[in-house]
């Protein structure tokens, strides 16, 4: 599927650039009674443009007046080609410099500088004033081409500006649809018959009537009933104007700055990112350390505080720490505009390095800022101490949800454990601290036969998953070895343990009872002997017999006989304790234990009061 293009004009109030949309799409802009009074525009207007090859651009037409820049923006986040307008009777003004600079630092790619009003100038006066402009563009960023002369109240030079629009705007490649959904919302409102309606841009992904969306951050979720694009229905697709009609969505639970995404996609709301900040020349000073901004992403405004790694100069760049007032729904590579808080000013913007930073801890690797996706990708695991969510990595990258699998899979220095993208040098610390850990119990239980895996675990202060990957790494390596829920270290033996006739006496009392065994403090009264502990524990290591309570070991031939016995349950299908009690005749003070263990170990899965065999064990 392919994805839409959308123009956007920019400019001084007063320039002409509704009246010039309505001239090159004969759609009215002032849609709003008192932008009709006051004569401005005071919200965004949009239009369709006919591109050839059966598709159409969106244009969105923002107001040029200085109190609606939040709304300019709003509008021009996520366009393809930029008009700048600028009147030939009065060359480039405030607003059309304050409107350039929020064009280039969201990294508008490409655009056409367009000198409205040639009716009211003579030849001269307009070749000027295009020197001018020519000037003051060949240093932006973005791809301008050469001036288009226009005056839209007589018609003059429209069609070859729409020409050369169209013929601009085909060039563009289509954006691909198999990203996640995201949709910043500029407009929400009520229609009779079909209930709360939001339109924006459709900045990634697709949807279609019958999705499920969730509207951040606030997370009303919603049925989408259907979709539009300039009055006639239309799909969502990438780079397209939209209008979304919701089923059974309150109007008052989504406002212009709230993001529609795909219900189960992993989003992540945060109140901070960390970026690339660029500041405009024109600044009146450094940013320095909590500096108060105002932050502008997407359709919404936060007011923000800027924290620098070092302080940033006018016409400079710098990584920083941007805290904010209220959460935000960003993603890695999103650009956004900073302004100055009181009075209102903008003087840079930047880019989104990471948008749901640990809260503490986190490194600056370089990488974090590199051009490589690859590189980025490495530097987003390895400030995270446990390691990045597979799932996140679309979002907090950037990419494509394929595309993220596909860097994923090949980076140096990072390893998958489980669904966590961990760097190797964090499983190989944890492997170190493992074997730390075992040779200081050993020091202080020199009679035990080793030190418990679950409690090694917990040592480690890391999720489950990521310790294991530690302890697996240090037995591989030869340094611990594992055996029956305990670790030992490489060539350990215990101290004063017990004689093997004690062992294999303890062994053949539990072998006795089947799966009915008695205690350890049963064991010691038949046996007149009060350190079974230390023999059960060895032969526990052997692997001759498992702890399945606290204080109630079963040999291993007895576990055996019960696993096989869960084996035939499981071919007739799912059972419950029941069928087990039916088939075994034990009671419910033996049988919840076993079953729970072999829950434990793999053997089986729980579901409510019914379980299913599943024919192996993740952890034995």
């Amino acid at each position: 599927m392919e994805g839409g293009v959308i123009v956007g004009t920019a400019g001084h109030i007063d320039h002409g650039k509704s009246l010039l949309v309505e001239a090159m799409t004969g759609r009215r802009m002032d849609r709003l009674a008192e932008e009709r009074r006051r004569g401005i525009t005071i919200d965004l207007g949009f239009a369709p443009l006919p591109i050839g090859d059966g598709r159409t651009a969106g244009v969105v037409d923002v107001p040029g007046h200085e109190d609606f820049v939040r709304t300019m923006v709003a509008g021009a986040s996520g366009i393809d080609l930029a008009l700048l307008v600028i009147a030939a009777d009065e060359g480039m003004m405030p607003q059309t410099l304050e409107h350039l600079l929020i064009l280039e630092h969201l990294a508008v790619p490409a655009g056409i500088p367009v000198i409205t009003k040639t009716d009211l100038v003579d030849a001269e006066w307009l070749e000027l004033v295009a020197t001018e402009v020519g000037e003051r563009l060949r240093t932006s960023p973005i791809a301008f081409e050469p001036p288009a002369h226009v005056s839209a109240r007589t018609g003059e030079g429209v069609a070859e500006l729409v020409a050369r629009s169209r013929a601009r705007l085909a060039a563009i490649p289509p954006r691909g649809a198999d990203d996640l959904f995201r949709l910043p919302v500029d407009r929400a409102f009520s229609v009779p018959g079909i209930g709360t309606v939001v339109t924006g841009t459709c900045w990634s992904g697709s949807a279609a009537p019958g999705d499920h969306v969730r509207l951040l951050p606030r997370g009303a979720e919603a049925r989408i009933r259907s979709t539009e694009a300039h009055g006639a229905a239309a799909s969502v697709r990438p780079g397209s104007r939209t209008a979304i009609g919701f089923a059974g969505l309150d109007r008052q639970s989504v406002a212009r700055g709230d993001v529609a995404v795909a219900a189960g996609d992993p989003w992540l709301a945060s109140r901070a990112l960390d970026v690339r900040l660029t500041l405009d020349r024109s600044a009146p000073g450094p940013v320095s350390r909590r500096q108060r901004i105002r932050v502008l992403h997407g359709t919404g405004e936060w007011v923000g505080w800027a924290i620098p790694r070092a302080p940033i100069a006018p016409g400079t760049s710098g990584l920083a720490r941007l805290r904010l007032d209220r959460a935000i729904i960003a993603r890695g590579g999103d650009r956004f505009v900073i302004r100055t808080l009181n009075p209102a000013r903008t003087i840079g913007g930047g880019e989104v390095l990471d948008p749901a930073p640990p809260a503490r801890g986190a490194g600056w690797p370089a990488e974090l800022a590199a051009a490589d996706r690859a590189l980025r990708l490495a530097a987003l695991v390895t400030r995270r101490r446990h390691g990045l969510a597979v799932r996140l990595v679309p979002v907090l990258l950037g990419e494509s949800p394929g595309r993220s699998a596909e860097l994923a899979r090949r980076l140096p220095g990072i390893v998958r454990v489980g669904e966590e993208l961990v760097a190797e040098s964090v499983v190989a610390a944890l492997a170190a601290r493992a074997a730390e850990l075992v040779n200081a119990f050993h020091r202080a239980q020199p009679a035990e036969a080793g030190m418990p895996l679950q409690s090694l675990r917990r040592g480690l202060h890391a999720p489950e998953s990521l310790a294991q990957a530690g302890i697996d790494q240090a037995a591989a390596a030869g340094d611990l070895s594992v055996g029956d829920a305990l670790v030992r270290a490489r060539g350990f033996r215990p101290a004063g343990g017990a004689a093997p006739a004690q062992i294999d006496a303890v062994v053949a009392a539990l072998a006795a009872g089947g799966l009915t065994p008695p205690t350890t403090a049963e064991i010691g009264d038949a046996l007149r002997r009060s350190d079974v502990g230390a023999s059960l524990r060895a032969a526990a290591a052997e692997g001759r017999v498992e702890a399945v309570e606290r204080d109630r070991y079963y040999a291993r031939s007895a576990l055996d006989e019960f696993v096989s016995l869960l084996g035939a349950l499981g071919g007739e299908g799912e059972f419950t304790v029941g069928d087990v009690r039916d088939r075994t005749g034990l009671s419910r003070k033996y049988l919840i234990p076993l079953l729970e263990w072999a829950d434990a170990r793999g053997w089986t899965e729980r579901k409510g009061d019914r379980r299913r065999f599943r024919g192996e064990s993740r952890s034995r």
